[in-house]
């Protein structure tokens, strides 16, 4: 059903990232046996034990967020049936008990689900992540160095869901399947609400595995545009930032790392807060004046910044030359004055 090939690279490791290439394709791309020499891999690559070993030794004690859920979700954390909770619980714990109850169900075949999601690597495993980390001396990251997280736990099923960082997810332990799809899809993966949501982000309310066309029937669209990435431990994969994408851990103890970066400065704000003002100011008008807006966000926002400036003179540029932090502080006060009028 997939009509798309995901490109594989061989030969990559840690200090030769094609970067440059990556960010030219736009697109996901696998980074085949990237971090085949993490000593957690190698560890991984003798036994589950020795990967839980190196976890437990490098650990600082400190309370973690883990989430369970019962047998019966099949591995898929997502929303209750009404979207208006979860179908899984969230509880602070330590990594040592997580690991101990993950073991003690090994055999089991049936069991919770426990999952690990997006520890910062750096601050929960800080002499772990030294070791096994990726080299970002590219010009990219001069000023935004990626942060590094850590994923752990047993099978498990992340929603499709999209970030706004660009990523590189590592496969550490046990087998991981990406299903990826461009921004354009978001017509046809049927997202959740804006609040409450899983991680963060808005998730699709759809079962890529089970599907159901006769409730969402766009989502055979989506399924026949989709990129499948499977990746074997040591596997990097690549992909840019707001692409969805649904990742499946199938093995009983799963391990993954992944960097985020984001490529706008941190004083530019979150395009979210855009989103949310849209709907408030925008979405309820008459089509006519949403075609006129759509033109003036066409100028203003996503077509070209010296455009908009080329005819007037530079002492009257203000927000509409390029964004400084100075011009955003300026910029944001005066927003949060006319909100708050």
């Amino acid at each position: 059903m997939t009509a798309n090939q995901v490109l594989v690279l061989e030969g990559i490791s840690p200090d030769n990232i094609p970067f440059d290439d990556l960010f030219a394709l736009n697109k996901p791309v696998i980074l085949k046996g990237l971090v085949n020499n993490w000593p957690l891999v190698q560890a991984g690559k003798q036994s589950v034990e020795q990967v839980m070993a190196q976890l437990t030794e490098n650990d600082t004690g400190r309370p973690l967020l883990a989430y369970r859920a019962p047998a019966h979700i099949k591995s898929r954390f997502g929303y209750n049936d009404t979207c208006t909770g979860f179908n899984y619980s969230s509880e602070k714990t330590r990594l040592s008990d997580v690991l101990a109850q993950i073991t003690a169900g090994f055999s089991d075949d049936e069991h919770e689900y426990l999952y690990i999601n997006s520890l910062r690597f750096d601050q929960g495993l800080p002499e772990l992540s030294k070791a096994n980390t990726l080299n970002f001396s590219h010009p990219e990251f001069t000023n935004n160095q990626p942060v590094p997280k850590i994923w752990i736990g047993t099978e498990s099923v992340a929603a499709a869901h999209f970030d706004q960082p660009k990523n590189i997810a590592c496969c550490v332990l046990g087998k991981r399947r990406f299903t990826l799809f461009s921004p354009e899809q978001v017509d046809n993966l049927y997202p959740g609400p804006l609040s409450p949501t899983p991680g963060g982000q808005v998730v699709t309310t759809a079962n890529l595995d089970e599907p159901d066309f006769e409730k969402f029937p766009r989502l055979k669209t989506a399924l026949e545009n989709a990129w499948i990435a499977d990746l074997e431990p040591g596997d990097g994969l690549y992909y840019p930032s707001m692409w969805w994408h649904e990742v499946r851990a199938f093995d009983r103890f799963n391990v993954m790392v992944n960097f985020w970066w984001m490529t706008a400065k941190p004083y530019l704000g979150n395009p979210m807060d855009l989103l949310m003002h849209g709907m408030l100011t925008l979405r309820d008008k008459p089509a006519e004046e949403k075609a006129a807006w759509r033109a003036l966000f066409d100028y203003y926002v996503f077509g070209e910044g010296e455009k908009v400036i080329e005819h007037l003179p530079v002492e009257c540029h203000g927000p509409l030359a390029q964004m400084d932090e100075l011009s955003a502080r300026r910029l944001r006060a005066m927003l949060l004055n006319n909100l708050n009028r």
